[in-house]
């Protein structure tokens, strides 16, 4: 009884905190224009740009490259200024323009650039508007700020349980230019909230600078090797992303509204998965969460290879959303504890690895594909997201060691 009640207790909490309404409004407008595009993208780029599979991969490729050197710029500025709405903003009118060309584009080198320097641009919304909420957020009592965020997440997957089946309906009944349009459309909207929200964080309570001050001097494993593992998973998940359309719509004669049905199915599930993450109280820890995560998405890999109809796609996605929870739920989290303090460097990297994945995805996936068949993709997606589960399970333990060593070292020296 005391669990049950303290639970809407604590999302009422939360709820109270300053501005965390037109945060999860935004955020959900975020979510759900891009869900609306980003299933579609790959099939857009081969039935009505007739990119070949080689072509996609490179049009892919850019837009991650151009999104990391972007979203790690502003994440520099973004942590420095006093001021972060000008670059949230900045990146919200870059996915607008972005979309409303894509819409009529269909030029391949116009394509380019476009996703180079608008898709690039938009693509550092995610981790500007989170680092945007978790400053603003920041001086809650207790563990209420990571809860706020997980839970901001959790608003983000629910704007995908509802975008991809709809993004199906527009490009049946609009083509690509409605589902782009309306895209655009969401961005406007996620910015308008953001307008009534102060620039201008307000300063951490005096506990919560202890508590940095503390975890700062703390000894840290290296942020290299889980970024690593999460280039990898970031690798296998823009891989499968891209190409299950083309998988479900070629081989397996499937249509659009199975690819949208899937594709909510998995944000429906994610929803109630991350809310254990946020309301359990014994659940292990971050790490392990993400290790078992991995695992988990070599099993989901597997099944799709060897899927013949929709039973096993359904298993696959059920799995694929337990992933996401903790994957993409406490991910953004882990790098926060291992970056303290520092909030939009931290959020950036994390986006970034993925986008870093989807940078040497789109290559990848495109050669694999033309080689061997989209089927092929997904077995290589598994052996990928194994390597960053070895990653996790032997490089980041053997970096705690030493760092924990150093960290002794260091305070008898002192």
């Amino acid at each position: 009884m005391t669990t049950k009640a303290a639970e809407p207790n604590l999302l009422l909490q939360m709820w109270r905190l300053p501005h965390v309404p037109g945060l999860s409004l935004s955020v959900f407008m975020l979510g759900f224009g891009l869900s609306l595009a980003l299933p579609y993208l790959s099939l857009f780029g081969v039935n009505a740009v007739h990119m070949s599979p080689v072509q996609l991969g490179i049009f892919l490729t850019l837009n991650a490259v151009s999104s990391v050197a972007i979203s790690t710029l502003l994440a520099r500025w973004s942590d420095r200024l006093p001021n972060r709405k000008p670059l949230v903003m900045f990146t919200l009118a870059a996915g607008l323009l972005g979309y409303v060309l894509l819409s009529f584009l269909r030029s391949y080198p116009l394509l380019l650039l476009t996703g180079m320097l608008l898709m690039g641009s938009a693509a550092a919304a995610f981790p500007q508007v989170f680092s945007f909420a978790r400053a603003h957020l920041n001086n809650a009592p207790g563990d209420l700020p990571e809860r706020a965020v997980t839970v901001l997440r959790s608003i983000f997957s629910l704007a995908w349980v509802v975008g991809p089946g709809l993004g199906a309906v527009l490009l049946a009944k609009l083509g690509f230019q409605g589902i782009f349009l309306s895209t655009a459309a969401c961005f406007v909207l996620a910015a308008l909230p953001l307008l009534r929200i102060p620039g201008q964080a307000p300063r951490p309570s005096v506990a919560a600078q202890q508590a940095l001050a503390e975890a700062t001097q703390a000894p840290h494993i290296p942020v290299l090797w889980p970024a690593l593992a999460f280039v990898l998973y970031g690798m296998s998940m823009s891989m499968g992303m891209s190409m299950f359309p083309l998988l479900m719509t070629h081989d397996l004669h499937g249509t659009e509204g199975q690819v949208g049905f899937l594709v909510g199915l998995c944000a429906l599930l994610e929803i109630p998965a991350m809310l254990v993450l946020v309301f359990h109280k014994s659940l292990p820890t971050t790490e392990r969460l993400i290790k078992g995560a991995f695992l988990l998405f070599v099993v989901h890999f597997a099944l799709i290879y060897l899927a013949q109809g929709m039973g096993l796609l359904i298993v696959a996605q059920v799995l694929r959303a337990a992933v996401l929870a903790i994957a993409a739920g406490l991910g953004m989290l882990y790098f926060q504890e291992l970056m303290p303090g520092r909030f939009a460097a931290a959020t950036t990297m994390f986006s970034n690895t993925g986008s870093i994945g989807s940078m040497l995805a789109g290559i990848v996936s495109g050669l694999c594909a033309q080689w061997f068949g989209y089927r092929a993709v997904f077995l290589l997606c598994a052996a990928l997201t194994f390597a960053g589960w070895v990653v996790m399970q032997t490089l980041v333990k053997r970096s705690r060691a030493v760092s924990t060593e150093q960290g002794v070292s260091s305070r008898k020296g002192a």
